[in-house]
């Protein structure tokens, strides 16, 4: 792969020195890049080397070629995911485990709920934990249980730490919360933070937004049977690429997903791109999350949700009729929540954070960091999460229950995958799972066996063609289609889509029904402006297809990227004939 990286290396710089040209002169530090839209952003956890552990959080600090739009905020989350109907989780506790402090923590989630005007309002906990099934409250603890010493404040981590809040909050009100604080980003020391979680009287979650190359790590300390432990699948796409891109790599990265995300014990949760619709019933669509590739300064990096086949975990008995074929091992992802969000107006403009401790004030953040604790919170508040930490076939079983996101893939750096494994499809895939959360379904997933908010799959076919263009059609009273050319080097996609929510892709009957046909079919096919950027090569699959990734820059520089990347691999493949 390296001479892969080699190759675009220079492509990725051009692509930052253009945009960051049009933003004016800029000091950029070694971990902040400028992405598609001339935005100043940094790693808030970078990559500290072999043996530590990063958190999936990024800031967006300077925005100077899009106009700045409403970040998603806990009720476009709310609505997103329909959990405004939902009751309340009736007290549940929810742990999230971090590395380092965050003394701003109880300051920043009550500004957060007012701000989203979530009630009741969050206090500390009267005592060291908080009372199962009493009001919403948050403890701060060290690894061992105590809530003296804390460690020191990290701004990255603490920024992992007031989203992590803020999003288990925006989906469930009623939680109370408990950050654990491990003395530092070491496996060891984070898995004792999970092992004294799972002490917790009347948890039911325990959040992990961080990760590390997955080999010689034990899973012990993740493995609580009746506990949901969710862990976010990584922001360095498939096989955890982005993260090895600079050399040495440890063993046995870049071929598998990150862990604790690659344990069997654990709820491998992907991220999407939420698309804000205009029309449409359920009013959002959503793709696999994938920004391409940057020189983050440190040298080319991928940006997108993970995924990947383990190399160190055993297939669990649930995985082996979906990854037949393609992952006789652990295949993450199961689910996928949010990690980046594009608002009514086209402007990709993130998921909205409050962080005192982090420098940056109110900056908008992206990435799969968010999309943990949102399950998190979610399953809490649906009474769900103890049933799936003791059975985590339950999301595979009930897939009918999730929106299922079948638009995008995950491999931009090296596109050879070509399977499920990196590509969106019908059903299960790597990259999204099962899909993202329903909450109407959800709640009555046992009774509603027969439903689905996308509709049963039809198998269609798709190639690369010259123009990406998606269609949907709906049964109710309207039919339309939305299409948009994106041809670049020739080469490109194409999507069309039959009955539903979430695409010309996603097929859809039943909820989300009617009018989202047409309208999410213009998104996902790539008419936001996408024009059919970032395609992958080759990819059919059932309701309605993808070959575009809707996600990838909108002024074409990522599909450039691509392109590239798939000329280099085609010449290479010659040159080895």
């Amino acid at each position: 792969m390296w001479w892969v990286v080699a190759a675009l290396a220079p492509l990725g710089m051009v692509v930052g020195e253009k945009a960051a040209s049009a933003a004016g002169p800029l000091n950029l530090g070694p971990h902040q890049w400028v992405d598609e839209y001339g935005r100043v952003v940094e790693d808030a956890c970078p990559n500290n080397g072999p043996g530590h552990a990063r958190c999936f959080l990024h800031w967006v600090l300077q925005q100077d070629k899009v106009t700045a739009g409403t970040s998603l905020g806990a009720d476009g989350i709310v609505a997103a995911y329909g959990l405004g109907s939902l009751p309340p989780s009736g007290g549940a506790i929810v742990a999230t485990i971090l590395a380092y402090g965050n003394s701003t923590a109880l300051n920043d989630v009550q500004a957060y709920r007012t701000a989203y005007n979530i009630t009741p309002q969050m206090t500390a906990c009267s005592g060291t934990l908080p009372t199962p099934g009493g009001p919403p409250c948050l403890s701060v603890v060290n690894e061992n249980g105590a809530t003296s010493p804390l460690p020191a404040d990290d701004a990255g981590w603490a920024g992992e730490s007031s989203l992590d809040i803020e999003m288990i909050s925006a989906a469930c009100p009623d939680c109370s919360i408990v950050i654990v604080e491990a003395s530092n980003d070491f496996p060891g020391d984070l898995g004792n933070a999970v092992n004294f979680a799972a002490t917790i009287p009347g948890v039911v979650a325990i959040n992990n937004s961080y990760g590390i190359a997955e080999g010689g790590n034990d899973d012990g300390p993740y493995t609580h049977p009746g506990i949901l432990i969710a862990a976010s699948a990584g922001d360095s796409d498939y096989a955890d690429e982005g993260a090895c891109y600079m050399s040495p790599c440890p063993p046995p990265s870049p071929t598998g997903p990150v862990f604790p995300a690659a344990s069997p014990h654990v709820l491998a949760v992907g991220g999407t791109m939420l698309h804000e619709l205009t029309a449409g019933k359920r009013g959002y669509a959503e793709a696999v999350w994938n920004k391409g590739i940057y020189n983050n300064g440190m040298g080319p990096d991928a940006f997108g949700t993970g995924s990947g086949c383990s190399t160190q975990y055993m297939q669990p008995a649930w995985q082996s009729m979906v990854t037949a074929g393609h992952c006789s091992m652990r295949a993450g992802n199961d689910v996928s929540a949010a990690a980046d969000f594009t608002n009514s107006f086209g402007n990709v403009s993130d998921i909205a954070e409050i962080c005192g401790a982090c420098g940056h004030g109110s900056s908008p953040v992206f990435g799969t960091s968010a999309s943990s604790p949102m399950v998190a919170g979610i399953f809490a508040r649906l009474k769900l999460a103890t049933t799936i930490g003791g059975d985590l076939s339950w999301p595979y079983r009930n897939a009918q229950s999730f929106y299922d996101v079948s638009t995008g893939g995950n491999d931009v750096m090296t596109p050879n995958c070509g399977n499920l494994m990196c590509i969106a499809g019908c059903g299960w895939d790597g990259p999204t799972g099962v899909g993202t959360p329903s909450g109407p379904d959800l709640l009555n997933a046992e009774a509603d066996a027969g439903t689905n908010p996308n509709g049963p799959c039809t198998s269609s076919s798709s190639s690369g063609s010259s123009s990406g263009s998606s269609s949907g059609s709906s049964s109710g009273s309207s039919s339309s289609s939305g299409s948009s050319s994106g041809s670049s080097g020739g080469s490109s996609g194409s999507s069309s889509g039959s009955v539903g929510d979430d695409s010309g892709s996603d097929a859809s009957v039943g909820d989300d029904a009617g009018d989202d046909a047409s309208a999410d079919a213009a998104v996902e096919g790539g008419s936001m402006g996408d024009g059919g950027t970032g395609a992958q090569p080759g990819k059919s699959s059932g309701c309605g297809c993808y070959a575009v990734s809707s996600d990838a820059a909108t002024n074409g520089a990522i599909f450039v990227l691509s392109a590239a990347g798939l000329v280099l691999v085609s010449r290479r493949r010659k040159q080895r004939k």
